[in-house]
């Protein structure tokens, strides 16, 4: 097995009275397992001309090296710089620990070992049993809405494989104390394997540290905003590229499953196909299908004619067929000219073609809260997904599309899809799908009272105006 990096971080550095000790004694424990020590300094710390200690460690060995930070960032600030430091070393252990004196450092070697054998790729050191502190009743709080079982979200003595470490985008995690939170948020959701290792009494004394209450609140924060990631509420650089296909009956994709159930055998064209589940679908019911996006399109059916082409270049060439279902399933909005792709749509309709288009709705009470509040700002999926370039109303979409050539046939909506309130979420004693399903029955009934402030999303059915098509074509 290669040899391991090991450094050593210690953070919010505040006194070096005992540091020359803590890092001689430090290297004398792990057995010259040390390769380097970087130091960052508090914002307290007074002395702005620290000792030199390097002279003192290298009569222990020749080869540490000592590195010291007084930028001031702040907590998760701070370590971000370090960790952008060290994120080309290939195999590496970055064992950090608070540097306000409560811990000794004699035991790196043990927090360190787990990542060292392969065992682990986080390792924390656990709360004392006998305690009952603000860290105790926070880690429950914290581990009671993410779901997990970590026995101390406030270690400060923590070892992480620094190939982990470049895995996860903790240049976005907070520069606050709340830093180690999101971290180990995202090391958990990303699947790392995280250990933990006893924290004895010869470990230091833990009591010399009080977490603040201000601290706890913070990590609180950190904890649902995650949460709120996960469900889509918040811009997310992690997310899988293709959507999924949504399988609840209220759904816009099961309604117009619905309605592709409902009509004849017909020639369906499906625009921003993503993986082709809708596509597949169609075929499925008996339909002649033609897909077109960007990507890779359908893999699993060979009965579909796929393109892939970039929709905002017009449609494909050799696309010369008439069809009698065109599907603009969550697509319009992703389109910087929906108005113009409409219009170029009539050509290709049957006599009997029709347009089914599903669009958010963007007088959803959710952005009108969020821009009442002046927090407009993108989400990784659902209304303000991160993706989408135009927003529409119901008003503003049906005007969009009478401009290009369209009447609306028919319209329905669907509701808020509090289904999303289930992913990755923590199980529990009591039952989550009943309270999904009470919040999604009374929606629908607020969503029939006032559907422009409910509906989630509207279903438009467009036909041609028939004496535009004969004058557009003629021009």
């Amino acid at each position: 097995m290669p040899m391991k990096k090991v450094i050593v971080l210690l953070v919010d550095c505040n006194d070096e009275t005992k540091l020359e000790e803590l890092m001689l004694e430090s290297q004398k424990g792990a057995n010259n397992l040390i390769d380097q020590f970087i130091i960052c300094y508090s914002k307290t710390f007074k002395d702005n001309k620290p000792k030199d200690t390097s002279s003192k460690i290298q009569r222990v060995s020749s080869d540490i090296e000592v590195t010291r930070h007084s930028l001031n960032l702040g907590h998760g600030g701070d370590q971000k710089v370090v960790f952008r430091s060290i994120a080309n070393i290939d195999s590496g252990v970055l064992v950090v620990i608070n540097g306000e004196g409560q811990y000794s450092l004699k035991r790196i070697s043990e927090i360190a070992q787990p990542i060292i054998r392969g065992e682990a790729d986080v390792v924390l050191s656990s709360l004392r049993r006998h305690k009952r502190d603000l860290k105790q009743f926070s880690t429950f709080v914290n581990n009671f809405l993410s779901g997990v079982k970590f026995e101390n979200w406030h270690s400060e003595y923590r070892a992480y494989s620094i190939s982990s470490l470049n895995s996860i985008n903790f240049v976005e995690s907070p520069d606050g104390l709340s830093f180690d939170t999101d971290v180990l948020l995202q090391l958990n959701s990303a699947g790392f394997r995280i250990a933990k290792v006893a924290n004895n009494s010869n470990m230091g004394s833990e009591s010399a540290h009080s977490l603040g209450l201000i601290a706890i609140i913070q990590s609180l924060v950190t904890v649902i905003r995650h949460r709120l990631k996960i469900m889509g509420f918040a811009p997310s650089n992690v997310m899988p590229a293709s959507y999924r296909f949504k399988f609840n009956e209220y759904s816009s994709h099961s309604k117009l499953r619905d309605v592709l159930q409902n009509i004849p055998q017909s020639r369906v064209l499906d625009l921003g196909c993503a993986d082709g589940q809708l596509s597949e679908v169609a075929a499925l019911l008996g339909h002649e299908v033609t897909a077109v996006d960007i990507e890779s399109g359908p893999k699993s059916s060979t009965q579909i004619k796929f393109f892939q082409h970039d929709l905002e270049n017009d449609l494909p060439i050799s696309l010369t067929e008439k069809f009698d279902v065109v599907l603009c399933a969550d697509i319009l909005e992703h389109l910087r000219k929906p108005d113009v792709m409409l219009f170029k749509l009539l050509p290709r309709l049957s006599s009997r073609g029709i347009i089914l288009v599903s669009i958010p709705n963007f007088g959803h009470w959710y952005p009108r809260i969020r821009t009442l509040l002046g927090r407009f700002d993108y989400d990784a999926r659902g209304i303000l997904d991160q993706t989408h370039l135009r927003f529409f109303t119901r008003r503003s979409f049906s005007k969009m599309a009478t401009k290009a050539g369209y009447k609306v046939k028919r319209l329905s909506v669907t509701g808020t899809p509090f289904e999303v309130m289930l992913r990755e979420a923590p199980k529990r004693n009591f039952s989550w799908s009943f309270l999904i399903s009470t919040l999604s029955n009374i929606d629908r009934i607020f969503c029939k009272i006032r559907p422009t402030l409910f509906a989630y999303q509207f279903i438009f059915e467009l036909t041609p105006m028939v004496p535009l098509i004969s004058d557009e074509l003629n021009n």
